[in-house]
C-alpha cells in the first residue's frame, strides 16, 4: 500500500511542531514533505500531531495460561487505543514461563491469531528453571531467536517463577554478559521484605502492605544487582522503579561505569502511598507506590536515570480485586491503553516534559535499549510507519468499564486527562480510530528489528 498522509504536525524540538506530511509505502515511512511523490492516494491526518508509535516495554498479557486476567486479543487492541504499537511481553505470567526456546515457540504460536499490534518478547531466568533445567542452553537459545532480554527477579511472590539468590543472579549475568544480553531485573531485596512481614505480622490493610515493601528493599536490590553486573560486565535494566531513592542510586551505578537503565510506571508517577487508603486494591501493585516526596522526584529523573515509561499491565477481573483483605487482592492493574495519553496529560501539559521528551520516553529510548531500532521508535525513511495521531487538547474522563483490557479496575478511575489519542498506524495501515477501529494484524519483532521465530507473519 502507497499513500501521503497530509494535514498532520510533527514535533521539531521541545514543544515546538510544523505542518507537514508523510508517504508510506510497503508499511514503511518513504518521504517526508516536498520529497513525498505525487499522485499517491491521499489520507487526512485532521491536523493532529503525530507521534511515533508508543511502545510500552513491560506488559503482562497472561498468554496462554492466564486468560481469565488478560489476552493478547484484549490487550493488544487495547495498545492500540492508546497508541501504543509495539509491547515486549513478559516471561512469567504464561504457562509454560518462557524459560526455554520450546516455550517461546509454544507461546508465539498460540498468540499470534490474535495479535493486533506488534510484540517482542522478554524470556526470563527463575529459580526454578536452574534446579529443573540446563538453564545455560536455554538462554543461549532464546537470545539466538531473538527475544529483547532475560527477567530475573530479586524478590518474586510466583510460585511458578521463584526468585533468584544473589549468587544465582551473579552466574546469570556472567552468562549474560557472554552471549551480550540485558538482563531485567524486580528490584526489591528479599530478605529486607521477609523481615519487614515479619514485622507486621498479622496486619493485612494496606499500611501494612506498604510498609512490608519499603523503599529501602528497592534501593538495597538495586545496589546489590548493580555490584554484580560491574562485577560480571552485564547489562542490566531495572523494571518499574518505584522510587527518587531508587533513581539516585541508578545514577550513582551508571557514574561508576555501570550499563543500567530504568524504566518507571505511570502509577508511580500519578500516586503515593497516601492514596492507598482511598483507592484501596485498584493502587495495589508491587513494587507498591511510595511516598509523595519519592513520587515528586521521580519525575526529576524522568530523562536522566529513568530513561522510558512502560505500564507493568497487568489487569485482572473484578473478583479478584474485591477480596477480603487488602493482602488478599490481586497485584496489578491495566495500563497499556493510557501510557501514551498520561504522557501528555500529566507530563507535557503538567510542564514537566516537553513534547519531545513524551516521544523519547514512550518510544525512541526503548526501541534503541530493546534492540528494537531502527525499524521502530523512529520516524526516520526506512522505519516502520507506527503513529499515534493524537489531539494534544481533548479532556476526557478515564472510565474503567471503558477500558478495552479484560480487567478494567484502575486507579485512574474518575481521573480528567488532556490529550486523546485519536488514530493509530501500524506499519503504513491505519488500524485505529476514535471513532471506529479497522482489523489489525500484528506480528512478533526480533531484537535487531526482523519479523518471525518460527512462522512469523510479514
Amino acid at each position: 500500500m502507497r499513500c501521503v498522509l497530509e494535514n498532520i504536525r510533527l514535533v521539531t524540538a521541545g514543544n515546538d511542531t510544523r505542518a507537514t506530511r508523510v508517504a508510506i509505502d510497503s508499511g514503511r515511512i518513504a518521504a517526508w514533505d516536498d520529497a513525498c511523490p505525487r499522485g499517491w492516494p491521499a489520507e487526512d491526518g485532521g491536523g493532529l500531531l503525530l507521534l511515533p508509535g508508543a511502545i510500552d516495554p513491560h506488559v503482562h498479557f497472561d498468554d496462554p495460561g492466564y486468560t481469565w486476567r488478560e489476552d493478547f486479543a484484549h490487550g493488544s487492541r487495547a495498545a492500540l487505543a492508546g497508541g501504543v504499537t509495539t509491547v515486549c511481553d513478559m516471561p512469567d505470567t504464561c504457562v509454560p514461563p518462557v524459560t526455554t526456546r520450546a516455550a517461546l515457540d509454544h507461546k508465539v504460536n498460540a498468540v499470534l491469531p490474535r495479535m493486533h499490534c506488534d510484540a517482542a518478547f522478554w524470556a526470563g531466568v527463575s529459580a526454578n528453571a536452574i534446579e529443573s533445567g540446563d538453564w545455560r542452553r536455554g538462554m543461549d537459545e532464546l537470545w539466538a531467536a531473538g527475544v529483547i532480554g532475560f527477567k530475573t527477579y530479586a524478590l518474586s511472590g510466583m510460585e511458578t517463577f521463584r526468585h533468584l539468590e544473589y549468587a544465582q543472579l551473579r552466574d546469570v549475568l556472567r552468562h549474560a554478559a557472554q552471549l551480550g544480553a540485558l538482563v531485567g531485573i524486580h528490584a526489591e531485596d528479599a530478605g529486607i521484605v521477609a523481615a519487614c512481614r515479619a514485622a507486621h505480622k498479622g496486619a493485612t490493610d494496606a499500611a501494612a502492605f506498604a510498609a512490608s515493601r519499603p523503599v529501602e528493599a528497592e534501593v538495597a536490590a538495586i545496589r546489590r544487582v548493580g555490584e554484580l553486573a560491574g562485577e560480571t560486565g552485564a547489562r542490566i535494566h531495572i523494571v518499574h522503579l518505584s522510587s527518587a531513592s531508587g533513581a539516585a542510586e541508578v545514577s550513582r551505578l551508571r557514574a561508576a561505569g555501570v550499563d543500567v537503565t530504568a524504566e518507571t510506571c505511570p502509577q508511580y508517577l500519578a500516586f503515593s502511598d497516601e492514596d492507598l487508603e482511598r483507592l484501596g486494591t485498584a493502587l495495589k501493585c508491587a513494587p507498591v507506590v511510595k511516598s509523595a516526596a519519592e513520587r515528586d522526584g521521580l519525575w526529576q529523573a524522568l530523562g536522566g536515570a529513568v530513561s522510558f515509561l512502560a505500564t507493568d499491565h497487568a489487569p485482572c477481573p473484578a473478583r479478584e480485586k474485591e477480596t477480603r483483605t487488602f493482602d488478599e487482592a490481586y497485584s496489578g492493574m491495566p495500563g497499556v491503553e493510557l501510557l501514551l495519553p498520561f504522557a501528555l496529560s500529566f507530563g507535557y501539559h503538567a510542564g514537566r516534559l516537553t513534547l519531545e521528551q513524551v516521544a523519547s520516553l514512550t518510544s525512541g529510548n526503548a526501541a534503541q535499549r530493546f534492540g528494537l531500532a531502527p525499524r521502530k521508535g523512529r520516524l526516520d525513511p526506512g522505519a516502520d510507519a507506527d503513529f499515534a495521531l493524537v489531539d494534544l487538547d481533548e479532556k476526557w474522563t478515564v472510565s474503567g468499564a471503558a477500558l478495552r483490557s479484560k480487567g478494567q479496575v484502575t486507579p485512574f478511575e474518575g481521573m480528567t486527562f488532556r490529550g486523546r489519542v485519536r488514530q493509530t498506524w501500524l506499519r503504513g495501515q491505519k488500524v485505529f480510530s476514535h471513532d471506529s477501529s479497522a482489523p489489525a494484524r500484528g506480528t512478533v519483532v526480533r531484537r535487531g528489528g526482523a519479523y518471525s521465530f518460527t512462522d512469523a507473519r510479514t
